[in-house]
């Protein structure tokens, strides 16, 4: 029975936390389009659309917050993406905007609903998931810089149709309850939040400096990301501010520093096809990790190498001049550590 109750609790806080984290690969992704590298770009928009599938299909029973959570996170990254192809002029403005009208046809009878009854969910149609899928589909082919007229016209006809349905058939149902209050956000953040926080933006920084290959920054934003990562941990200690909410904004925090800045890093010093495959193990094993951290609760040690040591260990390595052909496999070897069950007492 216990053993139920725990898998319940799991499943309820891994949704959130990976969706979350796909909001975030979404704006990151949105700037790297923009910088016009392609093997980066199109490196994230699969693994975001990927952990999209992945939780739908793995987590059937959301909450009411999650769901409306998990729909805006779907639709930033077709009509934000589509947006920055526009910019760069590889996708026409007049398909984005159908896709972006479908969209905001969704949000606004959505919005709508929910002010005349804040107990709505989001469920989307068959038809719905159909078209997300195309959108996706037909938008990878344009961030390679190449464009698939039948693929566009597809999803096109698809978001067409599906906005007709939405006339006739709403995708926000009524639910029993609502848990929106349970989630103010002014109550669950803490003072050591602030610099779990600053940890992020740190790490977004690095992500920055990589994408412009001002790679001396980026080692210096990865080290300050370590800093803040160890404040935030301590402040939470001693003031007794440790709670589920800072644990997993931490763990987000990290995997954005320690997981995507290292691998976004990786990525803009080297895209063989061996460095390509050993960032993408390197970045899952980093979210695995993410998964995992979030469901355990070790109070004095860590279960495998704590992701924050990427931030120590890949500047040290760049500084030392290892030879980029080296990269691949300590990319690697630092993927298997994350997951491995190795047992590091924490300091």
């Amino acid at each position: 029975m216990k053993l139920k109750i725990k898998k319940d609790k799991i499943l309820k806080r891994i949704p959130m936390t990976f969706t979350i984290f796909r909001l975030l690969l979404t704006l990151i992704l949105f700037f790297i389009i923009l910088s016009g590298i392609r093997e980066i770009s199109i490196f994230l928009f699969i693994l975001t659309a990927f952990l999209s599938f992945f939780e739908g299909f793995v987590y059937k029973k959301q909450s009411q917050l999650r769901s409306i959570v998990s729909l805006f996170a779907d639709k930033l990254l077709v009509n934000l993406s589509a947006v920055a192809l526009v910019i760069i002029g590889l996708l026409p403005t007049w398909v984005m905007l159908i896709f972006l009208g479908r969209d905001l046809l969704t949000l606004i009878g959505g919005y709508y609903l929910f002010y005349k009854d804040i107990r709505r969910e989001f469920k989307a149609t068959f038809l719905g998931k159909i078209t997300l899928f195309f959108q996706i589909i037909a938008l990878v082919p344009v961030i390679l810089w190449e464009i698939d007229w039948v693929l566009i016209w597809a999803a096109i006809l698809l978001a067409a149709i599906s906005a007709i349905e939405l006339l006739f058939k709403s995708e926000f149902v009524l639910t029993k309850r609502t848990d929106i209050n349970e989630f103010r956000i002014w109550s669950l953040i803490k003072f050591a939040d602030i610099f779990t926080l600053v940890n992020v933006i740190f790490g977004l920084t690095a992500i920055f400096f990589a994408i412009n290959g001002n790679y001396l920054f980026v080692i210096i934003f990865l080290f300050l990301a370590v800093i803040a990562d160890h404040l935030d941990g301590k402040l939470a200690r001693k003031l007794n501010q440790e709670n589920v909410f800072g644990k997993e904004l931490d763990s987000l925090a990290d995997t954005i520093s320690f997981g995507v800045a290292p691998a976004i890093f990786g990525f803009s010093l080297t895209q063989t096809p061996l460095a390509i495959v050993s960032f993408t193990i390197f970045l899952f094993c980093g979210i695995l990790r993410l998964a995992r951290y979030n469901i355990m609760n070790l109070s004095n040690s860590y279960a495998g190498m704590p992701i924050t040591l990427n931030g120590i260990i890949i500047p040290l390595v760049y500084v030392a001049r290892l030879p980029i052909d080296y990269y691949p496999y300590l990319y690697i070897l630092l993927g298997i550590l994350m997951v491995s069950s190795l047992r590091i007492k924490k300091l």
